[in-house]
């Protein structure tokens, strides 16, 4: 069935599901068309490939293939991989494809062929800054959902679940989650009113993993993506155990079942992913009469069929969920008779999406077409407190993605028209923000690689891409972006990248947990102004570099990489939540920057195998994000530390049979907002600057026999804690009762147990 499927899937030149599909046929020449794979049938990427005795090659590409121009005698094609024997085939004339089977593999291939020695990588064949996740590394922590999966990660920070809404949140480059684009298998998904639930709504077992793109990426997927992306892959129905189940139960009051269901057929496989969980506890553990996490109760399943034969590659995909979530005071308070501040929180979310792809458009035999629709259906019904937020969204993706050539596989171009289209409905108590946005625009990107067959791989890679987008609210849009990478050895890679990207604001949804309080909500333009105007969209330039080493510590294996990033908005929608009170009444004040907004981010990553089954992982991160508020004066924005570090340490005994995994993340000092005009005796207790803190978290897990695995844990071991969370606790009808400053853990010690289990094997 494999090699069907390898086979196929190069006849085919199947491009549905992968970013980077590269054609290859010369235009104005007869050329051959070739696949290289070890025996295993394992794509070889950046083998050299030349006909013997001349100059004339090339090397494989992200696909294993290559294209070369034919000889009108028979003629021997040479085949050279580090770590293989060089394999000779002799071509006749008129051959035009051909597979090439090489052999003799050795230690250096899984360093220098996928660079996948960590389970944790950046690799040094890729064009663009892409740290892989991969589903050994989710499996060290209590990945739950891909919010949950970032933990043992240097890149993303994941902020601290507000004990009110529930809602986490990840920073990248220093930024907001909101500034990277959310996908999932290449396809952008889970925009506008459901971007505070995104990440939660992927369990982690669904994941197979997650691609982390960091700067200016690709201008394939739309605008977006200033700060980056982050990609999730669903594990696929034909790789997938047929049956596969887990159950994850965890003192805090949380249990949880996945069930996976898969058939593989000759073409056609099915899919049935289905989650189950829920949080119920009574916990307050700092005594202010309101829950530290909130009750959450989750459905979740998907559908997935996938076809890959003659007729090309297809896949349709159906998701369904229903989310609710209590929380807020839950126990009368001495000396206060006004109604309880609670809240429940209703999400219902329906999505369809299918993809198709197949070469030979027009009667070009390498001319190949690839096809993405989604559709979806979002609904939230809140109530926090006195407040009251209600949305509704549908949404449609329509793209396609042509890809060819020029002349050989040096020059390569894609063109994607696509459509955007959401319809929202979104009220917040009197205030009506409903809003439609229509969006066609085109991408073009050109790939200019250049082979060193020296080296065996392209050493030098340029992508130069640009779209025009034209948005029903916003007019045309322009974004310009380039990417390179230069190889000085096949294990030491510098990239940089450059770019333009614009998003529009989803002000209410995004700042979901502002709703924990009881301010106004004020949607102008700078208040210097004072008028009230159209948010504008947000537009920013980001630019980076990275280095990225493999190397050798007394014959062990070792990486390292370091990341620089700034990102300058044009302009920035902040949140301005330091205004003193105006009329008896606090307000939130939504408005377009007047001045200068800016991110500055850097990150080393270190990893080390000093033994066999022994890894370590060491990760600092320093940020500096700051903007200029309406007062004029340049912030740093709250909430960020300027400071990360993570220490990471795995083991695995040499039978595989047990695992431990351990890792400590230290969080410097952050700025929390101007309070100066709470009162004293409401506010003592919120320093202006928080203290460095450091959470130690510990997960065991014994394999028995190939299909059951057991695994255990404890987060936050020595019980770190916020002790003082809402301002006003006292008080939940005052102007100052505010629950939106969390910026550490709220409970102490949580451990968890579970059980994975397949009949087939894990």
């Amino acid at each position: 069935m494999k090699s069907i499927i390898v086979l196929l899937g190069f006849l085919a030149g199947c491009v549905i599901g992968h970013a980077q599909t590269d054609p290859s046929s010369p235009n104005k020449s007869t050329v051959i068309i070739g696949l290289v794979t070890n025996e295993k049938e394992e794509i070889l990427i950046g083998a050299s490939v030349f006909w013997k005795d001349t100059k004339q090659g090339t090397v494989t590409d992200a696909e294993g293939r290559f294209s070369l121009a034919a000889r009108n005698i028979a003629a021997t094609l040479v085949v050279n991989y580090v770590g293989y024997t060089a394999a000779e085939v002799e071509v006749l004339p008129g051959e035009e494809k051909i597979w090439i089977e090489v052999t003799g593999v050795t230690q250096l291939k899984e360093v220098t062929v996928q660079g996948k020695g960590f389970d944790t990588h950046i690799s040094t064949l890729g064009i663009r800054n892409i740290e892989n996740i991969t589903s050994k590394e989710l499996r060290k922590a209590p990945c739950c959902n891909l919010s949950e999966s970032f933990q043992t990660n240097g890149a993303i920070d994941v902020t601290y679940p507000n004990a009110l809404t529930g809602v986490k949140e990840i920073q990248l480059l220093g930024l907001r989650g909101i500034y990277s684009q959310f996908m999932v298998e290449n396809r952008p998904t889970m925009t506008g009113i459901a971007t505070p639930y995104a990440f939660e709504y992927i369990p982690g077992t669904w994941l197979s993993g997650v691609d982390l793109a960091k700067g200016a990426s690709s201008v394939k997927n739309g605008n977006g993506g200033i700060t980056g992306q982050v990609n999730a892959e669903i594990v696929k129905p034909d790789i997938d155990k047929p049956l596969f189940v887990n159950m994850f139960t965890s003192t805090e009051g949380r249990g949880e079942v996945n069930v996976h269901l898969n058939k593989k057929g000759k073409m056609m496989h099915n899919g049935l992913l289905l989650h189950g969980s829920f949080v119920e506890n009574g916990w307050d553990m700092n005594h202010d009469k309101f829950k530290d996490s909130p009750n959450r109760q989750q459905l979740n399943g998907m559908y997935r069929w996938k076809y890959d034969g003659p007729a090309g590659c297809a896949q349709f995909n159906v998701q369904a969920l229903t989310d609710r979530r209590q929380s807020g005071q839950f126990r009368d308070i001495e000396g206060y008779s006004g109604p309880r501040f609670e809240i429940d929180q209703q999400n219902d979310r329906l999505e369809a999406w299918g993809k198709y792809g197949k070469e030979e458009l027009f009667g070009k035999k390498f001319l190949q077409v690839g096809n993405i629709v989604g559709a979806s259906w979002h609904r939230t019904r809140s109530k926090f407190g006195p407040n009251v937020y209600a949305a509704e969204q549908k949404s449609l993706y329509v793209q396609s993605i042509f890809q060819n050539i020029i002349g050989t596989t040096d020059h390569k171009i894609e063109v994607a028209p696509s459509i955007q289209y959401n319809d929202i409905q979104e009220s917040v108590n009197e205030g009506n923000l409903d809003r439609r946005e229509f969006v066609p625009g085109i991408m073009a990107e050109y790939t200019y690689s250049r082979p060193n067959l020296k080296m065996e791989i392209p050493d030098l890679v340029i992508v130069l891409g640009g779209r025009i987008d034209w948005n029903s609210r916003f007019g045309w849009q322009a974004t310009p972006r380039l990417s390179a990478k230069y190889n000085f050895t096949q294990k030491s890679i510098v990239r940089v990248s450059g770019g333009r990207g614009f998003r529009s604001p989803n002000v209410m949804a995004e700042n979901i947990s502002l709703l924990a309080s009881n301010c106004n909500f004020v949607y102008s333009a700078p208040l210097s102004s004072g008028g009230n105007a159209q948010l504008g969209p947000e537009e920013a330039w980001n630019y980076g570099v990275n280095y990225t080493r493999n190397f050798k510590v007394a014959q062990r294996d070792a990486s390292f990489s370091v990341d620089v990033y700034r990102t300058d908005f044009v302009h920035q929608v902040l949140v301005d939540v330091e205004q003193p009170p105006r009329d008896s009444q606090l307000s939130v004040y939504f408005y377009n920057s007047a001045g200068q907004s800016f991110s500055n981010s850097v990150l080393l990553n270190f990893q080390f195998s000093p033994l066999e089954g022994l890894n370590v992982k060491f990760a600092f991160k320093w940020n500096d994000v700051r903007a200029e508020f309406a007062d004029g004066n340049l912030k740093t924005i709250p909430l960020v530390a300027k400071q990360r570090g993570l220490v990471s340490i795995d083991y695995s005994t040499p039978n595989k049979r047990w695992s431990m995994n351990t890792y400590v993340q230290i969080v410097g000092p952050q700025r929390l907002p101007d309070n100066s005009f709470v009162p004293h005796e409401l506010r003592h207790d919120f320093s202006q600057i928080t203290p460095t803190f450091a959470l130690l978290n510990a997960q065991i897990t014994r394999k028995i026999g190939q299909n059951l695995e057991l695994y255990g844990g404890c987060e936050n071991i020595t019980g770190y804690q916020q002790h003082h969370v809402i301002i006003s606790a006292e008080d939940p009808g005052s102007i100052y009762f505010n629950g939106s400053q969390v910026w550490a853990p709220m409970m102490r010690q949580v451990g968890y147990l579970g059980v994975r289990w397949s009949p087939s094997g894990l």
